[in-house]
């Protein structure tokens, strides 16, 4: 058996859950990032190396080759499973890029001899008084997973459910609005300004601001699942568009004055 994940972070964390509990299970890793960027054409690997480019400029540590050769070897992993008759299970959450993941790997296995389950993990977990929400799916540690029995909300991916994330994969894809969010359990395009609107905010006309401080608070204030890198990836756009004002000494920006 093999498990297929979305997030490079719960592929950590999942192989420490394995070996913490001697659980000899492969851990197929896609860092696919399908909720923001083009993904029109049929090549998969070409459509993530534009998205690469922007990611490696503002992520430190990151670079194209990196997450390129992640995603290569990912989908060889996984073909190699389905050759193997392998059973998958597939982990995924409400959060964009993931739900993107398992849509689009519903359509990649939708013609596939292959069995396969799924565990659709909350974004919220219940430890009455408290609520514990996940912004990132690397947010969850190995006691989560034992103390909440994630495995208790496993599925059958039956046909039925296959063909239809695969259709809506279809969808998205001729749409290939820039970005896809979720709203009320729903995948829908935006375009690429939509996150644009929880970052202005945070910045004043006034007086500057730091970047890093910026985006720390737009991540801790808006919707699940935006990485910090994108949100820089913005404001570069939106000063040299002129919406931002950069104070090159400092490193800081503000609003422009209309």
């Amino acid at each position: 058996m093999a498990d297929v994940v979305f997030s490079d972070y719960f592929a950590n964390n999942l192989k420490q859950y394995y070996r913490t509990y001697h659980i000899n299970r492969q851990v197929i890793r896609l860092p696919l990032l399908l909720g923001l960027g083009d993904i029109a054409q049929a090549d998969l690997f070409e459509t993530r190396r534009t998205l690469l480019k922007i990611r490696s400029a503002h992520e430190a540590g990151s670079t194209i080759d990196r997450w390129d050769q992640a995603i290569h070897d990912g989908v060889s992993e996984l073909d190699e499973a389905i050759g193997k008759r392998e059973t998958l299970r597939i982990w995924w959450t409400d959060l964009p890029d993931e739900s993107c993941g398992f849509a689009w790997l519903c359509d990649y296995l939708k013609d596939q001899l292959v069995s396969a389950t799924f565990v659709h993990v909350p974004l919220i977990f219940k430890n009455y008084p408290f609520e514990f929400q996940l912004s990132h799916f690397e947010d969850a540690s190995l006691f989560d997973f034992v103390y909440h029995d994630c495995l208790k909300t496993e599925q059958l991916l039956s046909r039925n459910i296959c063909l239809t994330y695969s259709y809506l994969w279809r969808d998205l894809r001729r749409d290939n609005t820039p970005l896809r969010i979720m709203i009320n359990g729903y995948l829908m395009s935006q375009p690429i300004n939509f996150y644009d609107r929880f970052l202005l905010p945070h910045v004043t006309s006034t007086h500057f601001n730091r970047i890093a401080s910026v985006i720390e608070k737009t991540i801790e204030e808006g919707p699940l699942g935006v990485p910090g890198w994108w949100y820089r990836h913005r404001i570069d756009y939106l000063i040299s568009n002129r919406v931002l004002w950069f104070e090159a000494s400092s490193g800081r920006i503000k609003l422009r004055q209309t």
